[in-house]
């Protein structure tokens, strides 16, 4: 049984060190790297728009959203290059060392990872250590299920075609099969030449919209939804909590398991508050510091 969930988000694949090119960025971060490494889009929208990215990604993608539809799948193909390229280096991540104690402890077939991160950090992790991954189910003994809930930025429509020069705006919705491709050529040949779509990743705004396959992810998500509520324990790395994120922050605060969170402790308490039921345990602000206390909790699990 799968009883383990971790979460992970933005806050942990930054903090994950041994990743090359380096640190897959944080949201403020993000608008300012892409419009250099994506000059013909991201870097071709308007300044008043990039001001707003600036402040607020969220907001910013509602702008562009609500004001230049039809670019989008331009956009969200250049994003997935561009994080297509993060690998960890000599099994030196936090995932990597993650998974390792893992095992050591006999703990890793009662784990699920699901992530919200556009990055395959955390699969080539696993991958790295000869272990083999599935997206789409719970996994067996043998592999280790990776939910992306989310999407990812090496997901794309399957059973849809729509060729390159094909516009189309917010409101048309490609429904679909989701294909999955673990090598960065694959991801860049069919971002650049093979398809017209976006690929499978929710958009970084408000209500985390998605125009391709929106229903194989939904079923993701109620999945993971009541493996929530089945959970012996949960584990949050590097995820602000937004309570508008009901499809994540509504099953967390009902569980009863009992919650291990790390990253920023003031949004962890706004969001608290309102659930104080629920038994929750900070650990610290950032993945490496708070590891050895994480381990430390999970080990109690290796004897239940």
């Amino acid at each position: 049984m799968r009883d383990i969930i971790f979460l992970f988000g933005a806050g942990a694949s930054y903090g994950a060190g041994g990743i090359l090119p380096e640190p897959p960025p944080l949201g403020f971060q993000l608008c300012s790297i892409l419009e250099r490494v994506c000059p013909s889009t991201w870097g071709g929208l308007p300044n008043t728009v990039k001001n707003v990215f600036y402040e607020d990604f969220e907001q910013g993608m509602q702008i562009v959203y609500d004001r230049f539809g039809s670019i989008i799948p331009a956009l969200m193909r250049d994003m997935a290059i561009y994080f297509i390229q993060f690998r960890p280096y000599r099994r030196s991540t936090l995932y990597c060392r993650l998974t390792s104690d893992l095992q050591r402890s006999g703990l890793l077939p009662r784990v699920l990872f699901s992530t919200l991160n556009y990055d395959c950090v955390l699969e080539y992790s696993l991958l790295e250590q000869k272990l083999s991954i599935s997206y789409f189910d719970d996994g067996n003994s043998e592999i280790v299920p990776v939910w992306k809930l989310h999407g990812s930025c090496n997901m794309f429509s399957h059973g849809v075609q729509v060729r390159q020069g094909v516009y189309y705006e917010t409101g048309v919705v490609w429904e679909g099969g989701i294909q999955a491709f673990l090598d960065s050529n694959s991801v860049i040949q069919h971002c650049l030449v093979e398809t017209g779509l976006a690929p499978v990743m929710c958009l970084y705004m408000h209500g985390k919209l998605l125009n391709v396959s929106p229903a194989a992810v939904r079923q993701l998500q109620q999945e993971w939804a009541k493996k929530v509520m089945e959970a012996t324990a949960l584990v949050c790395i590097g995820v602000r909590p937004l309570p508008e994120d009901t499809h994540i922050w509504d099953h967390l605060a009902t569980s009863s398991a009992p919650l291990y969170f790390i990253g920023d402790q003031q949004a962890l308490y706004t969001w608290q508050k309102d659930f104080r039921a629920r038994s929750t345990e900070y650990l610290g602000p950032r993945f490496n510091t708070a590891y050895q206390s994480l381990i430390e909790r999970l080990n109690r699990y290796a004897t239940k």
